[in-house]
């Protein structure tokens, strides 16, 4: 087909550099961060920041304890710069420590130490060469989307479909420029409609670029939707595609409605409590990358669903994902299951099999009670970490993996490290980041939509319709019980209830009444009270005021308010609110 004049150009940034040296212009650049054995790239767009430190809202963030929570910010400029924000470590530029507070300005080249981290000022080689870029109308993409999916069927190729949708108040300008200096020249981009945008992409695996796209938007604060279809995967002709895109945006809308109203959705549980939302929005982002992950907390907490978790949203969500409960194994047999066995490598070994870190290839593995793990084992898991291959008993050959590890432990590991239970290179491997979840006497505020999920899964369980409503009364009883076995707890108890009730309702008779009043919630008693309102503005406040009456200790402020040191911390960044400490 002829292509028709172009509905308008997506604007590119300028260029007023005429070299690789000199001072960084508008044109983007690329960061490249050195962390020990780990390199990962980062896009700058002109106009936006990155942010380097600690802290889980970091744009940048590395948790090693030579960083300070927000140790330093990037700009894009024009000009390009660096700002040391009071680190207690410094910056260095060029060999010259930085005067906290006063930007430095960069060129292409430069090397920013901070602490055990270098970062490298590069040019953006896929956008040296970046031309304006045609923004066709919505016909001239299904006429293209037709031809694609023609060229699909008869050559067995794959490629992507997204769908964008500006929100708010958002720059479509600011939109154009990040399609056109992230999209490859042989996509294609459509203008849908006002503030919405289609574009057509090679091959099947859109999240690294949706995951760019976000990212780089959200720096320059223009927020958007993105939805994606694959052809095979989601359809094969362009009315399916499109659907299914835009039903993913609609889906995308739907979730950003809940968060602007202070609730999340987590397997049908609408999450109330602002800790827990502000757990489950760091699990999300670190899911995008490939860092180990250590999830802490008591047994019952579930551990095991924010594992889930963790894999459904991480570009491995559609490859295995493989549990394994440390504790539950000899040590011979935790070895042959972990690591997989040779035919004759022992008794019984009557043939050759995978182990379980080997058949996750791809994907993702939990080592649930990791803390567990014979001494003799934690090396071989060790050598697996590090080398990224695995061997099985009884061969001499080691195969290649490709695996993000999770472990989970009621456990502290660090004591454990002390006592020379766990090895410390090991715990260092897991490690990557701690994901630490409270338990369920601190989070009261989400237990009604709680025991409502779990006695609907009971009454479909045990085939009870309609299922039971749980009453005022018992409702109060559980909200006052301290919840030793958490919600592993909760569920057996309602699951009995529900299997054992006469009626349509759930009383304070359904419930083990003796078990209740042994183990009631306690609170400490304080001038502050203790935070159970889900109201944000009014728990960021006891907050403040926790931490004003007691001088700044997180220790008796957290007391006072009822709950650990550990969730105070946690509320802290849910609230951005700063850590008071000594120097920085």
């Amino acid at each position: 087909m002829n292509d028709p004049e172009p509905q308008a150009t997506l604007h590119d940034p300028d260029d007023t550099e005429s070299g690789l040296s000199g001072t960084a212009s508008s044109r983007p650049v690329r960061l490249l961060v050195f962390s020990g054995e780990t390199i990962s790239s980062h896009p700058l767009l002109p106009g936006s920041h990155l942010v380097i430190g600690r802290a889980a809202e970091c744009q940048i963030q590395v948790d090693v304890p030579a960083l300070s929570r927000k140790h330093a910010e990037i700009r894009g400029g024009p000009p390009l710069t660096v700002e040391d924000l009071g680190s207690a470590n410094g910056t260095r530029l060029r060999g010259e420590k930085l005067t906290a507070g006063n930007r430095a300005r960069l060129r292409v080249g430069d090397a920013i130490e901070m602490g055990p981290l270098t970062i490298v000022v590069q040019r953006d080689k896929a956008n040296v060469d970046a031309r304006p870029r045609r923004l066709w109308t919505h016909g001239y993409f299904e006429g293209r989307l037709e031809e694609e999916c023609a060229r699909a069927e008869a050559a067995g190729v794959q490629f992507t479909v997204l769908r964008l949708k500006l929100q708010g108040t958002s720059s479509p300008q600011l939109v154009q420029e990040t399609l056109a200096a992230l999209l490859a020249p042989t996509d294609v981009v459509a203008a849908y409609g006002p503030g919405e945008y289609e574009v057509l992409i090679s091959g099947s695996s859109p999240q690294p670029l949706m995951q760019k796209l976000s990212a780089a938007l959200d720096q320059r604060d223009a927020h958007v939707l993105i939805g994606a279809a694959i052809y095979g995967k989601d359809g094969r002709d362009p009315d399916a595609l499109l659907f299914e895109a835009n039903r993913r945006v609609e889906r995308e809308r739907a979730t950003s409605e809940r968060m602007a109203y202070g609730q999340v959705s987590v397997k049908g549980v609408i999450i109330d409590d602002p800790q827990m939302r502000a757990l489950h929005a760091l699990v999300k982002k670190v899911a995008q990358g490939d860092i180990s992950v250590l999830l802490l907390g008591e047994t019952g907490v579930g551990k095991e669903v924010f594992a889930e978790a963790l894999h459904a949203a991480s570009p491995r969500a559609g490859k295995p994902f493989q549990k394994f409960n440390c504790a539950s194994f000899t040590e011979t047999l935790l070895e042959s299951e972990l690591f997989g066995h040779e035919k004759g490598a022992f008794t019984g070994a009557v043939k050759a099999k995978p182990g379980l870190i080997e058949s996750a290839n791809g994907g993702s593995v939990l080592l649930d009670e990791v803390g567990e793990m014979p001494l003799s084992t934690q090396v071989k898991l060790l050598r697996v970490l590090e080398a990224r291959e695995v061997m099985r008993v009884g061969d001499v050959r080691a195969r290649p993996i490709d695996v993000r590890f999770i472990a989970a432990t009621h456990r502290d590991l660090e004591a454990q490290v002390a006592k020379g239970n766990f090895r410390q290179d090991l715990f260092f491997r897991l490690n990557g980041i701690s994901l630490v979840i409270p338990p369920l006497r601190e989070r009261i505020a989400e237990l009604e939509s709680l025991a409502r999920h779990f006695i609907a899964r009971a009454a479909r369980q045990f085939g009870k319709s309609p299922e039971p409503t749980l009453t005022p009364e018992a409702l109060a009883l559980l909200q006052n019980y301290a919840w030793p076995g958490n919600l592993r707890e909760l569920r057996n108890m309602l699951e009995r209830a529900v299997l054992l009730a006469n009626d349509r309702f759930l009383g304070p008779d359904d419930l083990p009444l003796d078990k209740l009043s042994a183990t009631p919630l306690t609170r400490p008693a304080g001038e502050v009270h203790p935070m159970v309102a889900p109201d944000v503005e009014g728990e960021r406040a006891k907050v403040v005021a926790a931490l004003e009456l007691h001088g700044g200790n997180q220790t008796l402020a957290a007391r006072a308010l009822g709950i650990s040191r550990r969730t105070m911390l946690n509320r802290l960044d849910a609230y951005a609110i700063p850590r008071p400490r000594k120097g920085k």
